[in-house]
């Protein structure tokens, strides 16, 4: 009994402290365990993350290169979800995250990506339009030799295209027999006049005989000689109408040809245009009276007038207007067909904002810049566009004088604005799947 007794006391007082001991291993041995968990992780997973400086999808915990382009990864601090204060402050804090927009992007990775920037400012500017010319001959400098009577070409002496011809000179010589009838008309009119009633009406009857002769191409030249020799010519000489350059040539000697056939061509070389191809976009800016420099690669010289017409119609093909300029230039100097630049002088633009054109991002949206709001905060503006002089661009509205906006790295930036869905437009990146590291 007394040993039973020991037995009993024994326990009830051995049961706490087993208790207490095991609670005490169990906690010792999740500290050990929670140690261990500690030491293995990865040093990179505290604060920071690497993604790719061309490929912003691109996001790892751990430094490497980039599975697309290859490039090394550049590290940059992790996206922190914002998260709710408990005092009363956090409402306010994230309307004002929501209206600027903005995104950081830490100077390592701006470096990375060759980020640069530059101001808006206020400038006076004096717009050059720039356009492609090509050297035309005008419509009035082109005459057209048409044949007369129907006949054989008996003698051609202007025989090649680009042949220079005086006016009055020599073109080809024709057996027409209507004009052999004509002649001979003519003679017998000459020699009854005298049976005709007064003076007045002998007048009107030569007139008219005459006049047939000049309608069949003969000058009255060959009629005084005509009236002079009282001998009809079977075959009749045709002069050139003006002096030029023989630009088309249809006949050949021997050649039989008839009323209403184009045979040659002769344009006088003194009388030129400039006809300048305009985008349909300037159509608004362009007028007659604006003065244009010409100049061109392939020939020396400088050429300066004002546009006498703008064609009312556009080039369906090119979608351009045609402006035309007269020059008063040689052939000498100038051919056919020769391309050449003009620039217009535009009316001038007065205190305009701009920026570089190279800040610009166009799309099918909306034209937009990315600015700098900070030292690595940027946002997404979208802008509106006036005139482009040289190297800059007028904004109408979306920008004011002294804000920065990115010159270079813009295009990566956007990307990255449109992956977090900050653009103005609400406009987001297409869905991409993200590799990470050690997932």
């Amino acid at each position: 009994m007394r040993i039973l007794l020991l037995a009993l006391i024994a326990l009830i007082f051995s049961t706490p402290t087993s208790s207490s001991f095991a609670a005490a291993w169990q906690d010792h041995s999740e500290h050990q365990h929670q140690s261990q968990h500690d030491s293995d992780k990865s040093p990179f997973d505290a604060g920071t993350e690497y993604v790719c400086p061309m490929h912003s999808q691109i996001v790892k915990d751990e430094p490497g290169t980039c599975p697309i382009c290859g490039m090394d990864l550049v590290e940059r601090e992790k996206k922190q979800e914002p998260q709710m204060a408990e005092d009363g402050h956090s409402g306010h804090d994230m309307s004002a995250m929501s209206s600027q927009k903005s995104f950081h992007v830490p100077r390592a990775q701006q470096q990375a990506i060759r980020v640069t920037t530059a101001k808006a400012t206020r400038k006076d500017l004096q717009p050059m339009l720039k356009a492609q010319a090509q050297v035309r001959w005008q419509q009035s400098a082109k005459y057209h030799v048409h044949s007369r009577a129907e006949g054989w070409v008996e003698e051609l002496y202007a025989d090649v295209e680009g042949q220079w011809v005086e006016q009055g000179e020599k073109l080809y010589r024709v057996y027409a027999p209507d004009l052999v009838v004509a002649q001979d008309d003519y003679l017998q009119l000459l020699n009854s006049l005298n049976e005709v009633g007064n003076a007045e009406s002998q007048r009107q009857f030569k007139r008219r005989g005459k006049q047939r002769l000049l309608l069949l191409g003969m000058n009255e030249q060959q009629i005084s000689e005509l009236e002079k020799t009282r001998q009809a010519s079977y075959e009749v000489d045709y002069y050139a109408p003006q002096s030029g350059y023989v630009t088309k040539l249809n006949i050949q000697q021997g050649m039989y040809v008839s009323p209403g056939l184009e045979l040659m061509t002769i344009t006088d070389d003194q009388q030129l245009w400039f006809m300048l191809d305009i985008p349909v976009r300037y159509a608004d800016q362009l007028s007659t009276g604006q003065m244009v420099h010409l100049s061109s690669d392939q020939v020396s010289g400088h050429w300066m007038n004002k546009i006498d017409y703008v064609y009312p119609q556009v080039d369906p093909q090119t979608q351009t207007l045609t402006a035309r300029v007269p020059i008063d230039s040689s052939i000498d100097s100038l051919r056919e067909g020769l391309w050449a630049t003009g620039h217009v002088e535009l009316s001038p633009v007065k205190n305009a904002l701009v920026v570089p054109v190279k800040s610009l991002i166009t799309t099918a949206k909306n034209n937009r810049v990315l600015v700098q709001v900070g030292e690595q905060a940027f946002a997404v503006r979208e802008v509106k566009t006036g005139l482009r002089v040289d190297d800059e661009v007028v904004i109408t509205d979306g920008l004011s004088e002294g804000e920065r906006v990115v010159t270079n790295g813009q295009f990566l930036l956007d990307s990255e604005a449109s992956l977090r869905g900050m653009q103005p437009d609400g406009e987001k990146a297409p869905a991409m799947s993200h590799e990470h590291g050690g997932h």
